[in-house]
C-alpha cells in the first residue's frame, strides 16, 4: 500500500512535491538511511520507508542426524517487507556479535554455518540461531530464533565388546587397537567408526599392550610372549618378522626406521628386551635381566631405552655389522619400580615416574645420571609429556595433574579430576591445550593454565587410555582433530577436540606420536 501511495504521489506531484524533487537512485543503498530506492514509470527514487521488515519463520538443522561442533549448521528464514528486503543475517548463541550473512533462495533466505568456526567451550550444548533482517531503508527487523538444537563433540563409539588398548593412528585417520580377545585380537577403526578389518595375531592369546604403526609394518606384541609384525592394511602376519621375548610382553612398541625397512622393539616381564626387523628372520634378544616394567623409546641417540621393576632404566645398542646384535650399553638405578612410560625432552633426557618420583637421566655413552627432579603427593600411574618449553606434565593416582619446570619447579597443579589421571595430550591452535583421561571415564579439555574448558563422563567408572590425536590434512584455519579414547571396557571413542598434536613438543603424548612409534628422533 505505502508504494502504491508513494507511486500514486509522485505522478500526482499534489501535496507530496514533484517526484524530480527527490534524489535519483539506482539501489537502495544509494539512498540515505531511512530512504529505499522506489521504481516507477521509468523513474527510481529515494522514498522515506519507516515500517520496520518482519522475520517471519526461522528453521536450523544439521545435514546429518546429530549436530557436531565441526559439522554445518542449515538455516532458513522467512522474510517479510512491504518495500524491499535488503539482506539477512544469522547469529548463534554461541558468539552472537558474529552474524553470518544469508543469500536470497527464491522466497526464504539462507544460510550454511561452519560451526568449527565458533568457539565452543563445552563437550556438548544446544545452539541457538536468531535471524534479523534489514529492509532497503536499512530498518532492522525484530530478532527470531529458530528451536535449539543440541551440538556436540562426540563424533562417534566403537565397541569392540573386549577391553581394548589405547589406538595407534594411521596416516588416513584409521585407528589400530588391540583386543583382550581370542581371536581378531587386532582391529582396525576406519575414520567414520566402522570396523576397517580384523586380524587373529598370537593364537589364542589377549594383545594388551598398544601397537605400534611404522613405514614398514604394524607392530603388535602378544600375550604369546611373540612381537610381531602385520601387513599396513592388516590382510596377514608377515611370515619370519618378529621374535619371541620369553614373557609377557609390557607397554608399547618401539619403531626405529632404516634403510629399506624398520626395527621394532618390546620388552617382557621376564627381563628380556627383543628387536626384530622387517627382514624375515632378522631379530636378537637380549636377557633375562630384572623384569622390565614398561616398554622401550629410542632416543635421540638411536639406542633403546627401557625401564624395570627393579627401579632401573637401561640403555640398549643395535648393532647390524657384521651381525645383527642387541646389547646393553648401561644400567643406572632410577628408584623404586619405573611405573610409567617413558618420555623423552629435547636434550635425549629421558622422563620416567617411579611412584611418587619424578625423574629425568641424562644419557651417555657408557652410562646415564638419574636425577629425581620432582616428588609428587601420590602415585605416578602414567607417562609423563614434555612442552615445547621444556616443562613437563604428569598425573597421580588421586586425580590431579602437575605441571613443573625441566629443574622441577611446580608451575601450577590442577584442580582434584575425580580419578587417576593417565598420560595427557598437548594440543595447538585450539582453546584447549591438554587433553586429560581419567580412570574414572571421564575426559576433561584442559588451559594451559591448567583451567578447565569442557569435561564429559565417556564411560562411567571404566578406565580411559591415553589418548591419541589425528588431524585431517589440508586444514589451514579452525584446525579440528579427532581424539581416540580408548575404554577398559572395550568401547572406542571419537572425539572432536579444537586444534591439532602439539608438533612443537618434544613428546606431546603417550608413545610419542599418533603412530606410537615411541621414538624420540626423525619419525618413519
Amino acid at each position: 500500500m505505502r508504494r502504491i501511495l508513494s507511486i500514486a504521489c509522485a505522478v500526482a506531484a499534489l501535496a507530496c512535491g514533484s517526484v524530480k524533487d527527490r534524489q535519483a537512485c539506482g539501489v537502495s543503498t544509494e539512498c540515505p538511511v531511512g530512504q529505499y530506492c522506489a521504481h516507477a514509470d521509468g523513474e527510481s527514487r529515494c522514498w522515506e520507508d519507516a515500517v520496520d521488515p518482519v522475520v517471519q519463520t526461522v528453521t536450523a538443522s544439521c545435514p546429518a542426524a546429530t549436530c557436531l561442533r565441526d559439522g554445518v549448521l542449515h538455516v532458513e528464514a522467512t522474510v517479510g517487507d512491504d518495500a524491499e528486503v535488503l539482506d539477512a543475517a544469522v547469529a548463534l548463541d554461541l558468539a552472537p556479535g558474529s552474524p553470518v550473512p544469508m543469500t536470497r533462495s527464491g522466497t526464504r533466505w539462507v544460510a550454511d554455518v561452519q560451526l568449527r568456526a565458533f568457539p565452543f567451550a563445552a563437550f556438548s550444548r544446544n545452539v541457538v540461531a536468531t535471524v534479523t533482517a534489514r529492509d532497503g531503508a536499512r530498518n532492522d527487523s525484530a530478532p527470531r530464533s529458530a528451536a535449539a538444537l543440541g551440538v556436540t563433540r562426540l563424533r562417534w563409539t566403537y565397541d569392540a565388546g573386549a577391553p581394548i588398548t589405547s589406538p595407534a593412528v594411521m596416516d588416513d585417520g584409521t585407528a589400530v587397537v588391540g583386543v583382550s580377545a581370542t581371536a581378531n585380537q587386532l582391529r582396525a577403526i576406519a575414520p567414520d567408526g566402522s570396523l576397517a578389518w580384523s586380524l587373529s595375531v598370537g593364537g589364542s592369546s589377549f594383545v594388551t599392550a598398544a601397537p605400534a604403526v611404522g613405514d614398514n609394518a604394524i607392530w603388535v606384541g602378544s600375550e604369546d610372549l611373540n612381537l610381531y609384525g602385520v601387513e599396513l592394511d592388516g590382510s596377514a602376519v608377515k611370515a619370519g618378522v618378529g621374535v619371541n621375548t620369553g614373557g609377557a610382553l609390557k607397554g608399547s612398541v618401539a619403531v626405529l626406521p632404516d634403510v629399506g625397512k624398520e626395527w621394532a622393539f618390546a620388552t617382557s616381564d621376564a627381563g628380556f628386551i627383543g628387536v626384530a626387523s622387517t627382514v624375515s628372520n632378522e631379530n636378537d634378544l637380549v636377557g633375562p635381566t630384572t623384569a622390565f616394567s614398561v616398554g622401550p623409546v629410542v632416543g635421540l641417540d638411536g639406542r633403546a631405552y627401557a625401564g624395570t621393576a627393579a627401579g632401573s632404566l637401561g640403555a640398549y645398542r643395535l648393532t647390524t655389522s657384521p651381525a645383527v646384535t642387541l646389547s646393553e650399553a648401561w644400567r643406572v638405578p632410577v628408584g623404586v619400580e619405573v611405573a610409567s612410560p617413558l618420555a623423552i625432552d629435547s636434550d635425549g633426557s629421558i622422563w620416567s615416574g617411579a611412584v611418587e618420583k619424578l625423574t629425568k637421566t641424562v644419557p651417555g655413552d657408557t652410562s646415564g645420571t638419574a636425577n629425581v627432579v620432582a616428588t609428587l603427593p601420590a602415585r605416578i600411574v602414567d607417562s609423563p609429556v614434555i612442552l615445547a618449553n621444556g616443562d613437563v606434565l604428569v598425573g597421580d593416582q588421586v586425580g590431579v595433574l602437575h605441571r613443573f619446570t625441566p629443574s622441577g619447579a611446580s608451575v601450577w597443579s590442577s584442580a582434584n579430576l575425580g580419578a587417576a589421571i593417565h598420560a595427557v595430550s598437548l594440543l595447538s591452535g585450539g582453546g584447549a591445550a591438554i587433553v586429560v583421561p581419567t580412570a574414572g571415564g571421564k575426559l576433561f579439555a584442559l588451559r594451559d593454565d591448567g583451567s578447565e574448558v569442557w569435561s564429559t563422563t565417556l564411560d562411567a567408572a571404566k578406565a580411559l587410555r591415553a589418548p591419541n590425536i589425528f588431524t585431517t590434512p589440508g586444514q589451514t584455519s579452525n584446525v579440528i582433530s579427532t581424539a581416540y579414547v580408548a575404554s577398559s571396557s572395550g568401547k572406542l571413542f571419537a572425539v572432536i577436540v579444537d586444534g591439532q598434536l602439539d608438533t612443537a613438543a618434544p613428546w606431546p603424548k603417550a608413545f610419542h606420536d599418533p603412530r606410537n612409534t615411541n621414538h624420540a628422533g626423525p619419525q618413519p
